[in-house]
């Protein structure tokens, strides 16, 4: 500990006031840092991390900053933003009286809860994989997981909802889905086999249908799906867990508490730590989990170019429908890992950062969670927990539906998106005419070509399935890569000043074969006078990723975030491009498994702080 307290000291945080034998505040100018020590090769992992943020946000007084060690590792956070950043900063930096957020007693009992949620979620996981009910894998048991959640969700939500279908017409919902009504009766089984039905119902309620580009209505579950699970035991584990949480006090009453009381994203948080933690990757890149560190580099970019010229794009509404304009698309979208950052950040702004009506806001924000938020996926399974995800950060008719292809869906209309952060599936030679519909994907992919073989180059037509000759002739390729297609479809779906985040392999970038794809992302180096001239897209920044990042997923391929904005006119100029290497992302693979090794082996961090200041790591 004395190490520690030397290095703040050396930071200018001079006040120690010693918290217990593992933690201590040190303060200057009213601005303190929570620094907390745990057990040597104790990992750093996010849920710890969480853990301890909300331990921190209890102290008085409030720290802007925490510091996590286990003597190897660190992470530092801002408590208040509940993120993680490259270092604390020295006090000498700090204005005085940082506002500091209040707590109410709801919000410190809902953080207290982040510990217990999650060693429940874990728990229940384990007793349904292990069960044999129904399910064969640790997926299985998630997905049967998901559906009690979302239950638990809909009882709350819909109090006096009256059963209208079968046996159980008449009778309330909320009755049936308790664990009260399951432990008073003898007969549990034929509880399960009521609960089981009510499901059949309730499933596709009004409160949980969104709807896509095409006007087509998209339920949380498809039709089909019913609840696997029939163990009585299991039933009474999971809804006593989700039900049976305590009191908690609120505006000075207290009272039972329930999920609905859990503040700020407590719950979602939960969610995603079972998520990442105990989902089984047999599927490929399509269905992998992005890391959380590319996740938030990406987005955090992306949300302070969006908001960085003021709030027009933000608030803007249709004048006729009065739906928010905002639109914000991951066409392959997994559990929706992006979505979610994006609406983290975007509520973050608008509650937090905007200034004028804060009721007005919060309003708009709750009427953006039912349209702004857009993804699709070809794993139904993902789209569940995507779906189930989305809703737990307040997201109902969150507009996340499955397409068998994102390349080629009418769901997603070309021009209508602001932006699009995405990592999408990539495999050398992963469409090919030979195989099923490959041959009409590319046909589509080669649509702007007209008959004399050029490139008409308009902004929502699609090229990137033909390729030049020597002769400048754009000719139908025989297989391309993915990642290539999505490139040109996310250039088209785009709205015109639209920004585009992906992770693209190397190659896209680098390879001399791929040089037709990057001219038509920015265009062609006029020799003379050193200007790109033609091209779809302003390149904003490139940021290469190391190796390790996608190791857990099976992929070789060394991959980069690519930054574009969409022309808004044909004759808009490049400007200068925002050029990074990251060295490190905050983790090793070893034995399969994700190991956290802390924010300061996170390079993420001081890439995005340099991209947000305006002061590039290279430019080109």
């Amino acid at each position: 500990m004395l190490e520690f307290k030397q290095k703040l000291n050396d930071l200018g945080y001079k006040d120690i006031d010693e918290v217990n034998e593992t933690s201590f505040m040190a303060g200057a100018k009213e601005v303190y840092v929570y620094a907390k020590k745990v057990e040597e090769g104790t990992e750093l992992s996010p849920e710890l991390v969480n853990e301890i943020n909300y331990e921190a946000m209890e102290l008085d007084p409030f720290p802007k900053f925490a510091w996590i060690s286990n003597g190897v590792n660190n992470v530092y956070l801002d408590v208040e933003e509940e993120k993680s950043i490259s270092e604390i900063p020295p006090a000498a930096n700090m204005d005085k009286g940082v506002i500091k957020r209040e707590l109410t007693e709801k919000d410190k009992w809902s953080n207290r809860m982040y510990g217990e949620l999650k060693k429940k979620f874990n728990d229940i996981h384990e007793q349904i994989n292990a069960s044999g009910d129904n399910v064969n894998n640790s997926n299985d048991a998630i997905d049967e997981f998901c559906k009690l959640i979302f239950m638990e969700e809909f009882r709350l939500n819909n109090k006096d909802y009256t059963l209208k279908e079968g046996n159980l017409s008449g009778r309330k919902f909320s009755e049936i889905f308790h664990y009260d009504y399951l432990d008073s009766v003898e007969d549990k089984k034929k509880v399960i086999e009521e609960i089981r039905e009510a499901f059949k119902e309730v499933k596709s309620h009004e409160d949980y249908i969104a709807v896509n580009d095409e006007g087509e209505r998209i339920p949380i579950f498809s039709k089909d799906d019913y609840l696997k699970l029939q163990n009585p035991n299991i039933y009474e584990t999971v809804m006593k867990a989700l039900q049976d949480l305590g009191e908690v006090e609120d505006n000075g009453v207290t009272r039972p508490a329930t999920l609905l009381d859990l503040t700020g994203d407590v719950l979602g948080r939960v969610f995603d730590v079972l998520l990442r933690g105990k989902y089984e990757n047999k599927g490929g890149m399509g269905i992998y989990l992005t890391p959380r560190q590319v996740t938030e580099a990406a987005v955090e970019m992306v949300i302070h170019d969006l908001t960085h010229h003021g709030a027009a794009r933000i608030i803007g509404k249709d004048p006729k429908t009065g739906i928010p304009t905002l639109r914000v698309l991951d066409p392959a979208c997994g559990s929706a890992g992006f979505l979610i950052k994006a609406l983290e950040e975007i509520k973050k702004y608008m509650l937090n950062e905007l200034s004028g009506n804060k009721e007005y806001h919060k309003a708009q924000f709750k009427e953006m969670l039912d349209h702004c938020f857009v993804g699709a996926d070809r794993s139904a399974g993902m789209v569940l927990k995507a779906r189930l995800n989305m809703a737990l950060h307040g997201a109902l008719k969150a507009p996340i539906f499955q397409t068998l292809n994102s390349l080629s869906t009418p769901s997603l209309r070309p021009e209508t998106f602001d932006a699009i952060i995405t990592n999408p599936p990539f495999k050398k030679g992963g469409v090919t005419v030979k195989d099923k519909d490959g041959k009409s994907l590319i046909e589509l992919y080669s649509s702007d070509i007209d008959e004399d073989g050029s490139n008409r180059m308009t902004p929502d037509g699609l090229a990137l399935g033909s390729k030049p000759n020597s002769k400048g002739r754009w000719n139908p390729v025989n297989s391309i890569d993915p990642a290539v297609l999505f490139v040109d479809r996310c250039l088209q779906l785009l709205k015109p000043g639209g920004l585009m985040m992906m992770v693209v392999p190397d190659g896209i970038l680098s390879n001399s074969g791929d040089q037709y794809v990057r001219e038509y992302i920015m265009g062609k180096k006029n020799s003379v006078t050193g200007e790109f001239e033609g091209g779809k897209a302003i390149l904003k920044a490139v940021v290469s990723l190391p190796q390790e990042t996608f190791k857990l997923s099976g992929a070789g391929a060394k991959t980069s975030l690519l930054y574009v904005k969409k022309k808004e006119h044909a004759g808009e100029k490049q400007g200068p491009v925002f050029m990074a290497v990251a060295d490190e992302v905050g983790f090793e693979v070893k034995n399969n498994v994700e190991v956290q090794l802390g924010d300061d082996r996170n390079d993420l961090l001081k890439i995005v702080e340099a991209y947000k200041k305006g002061m590039p790591e290279g430019v080109e």
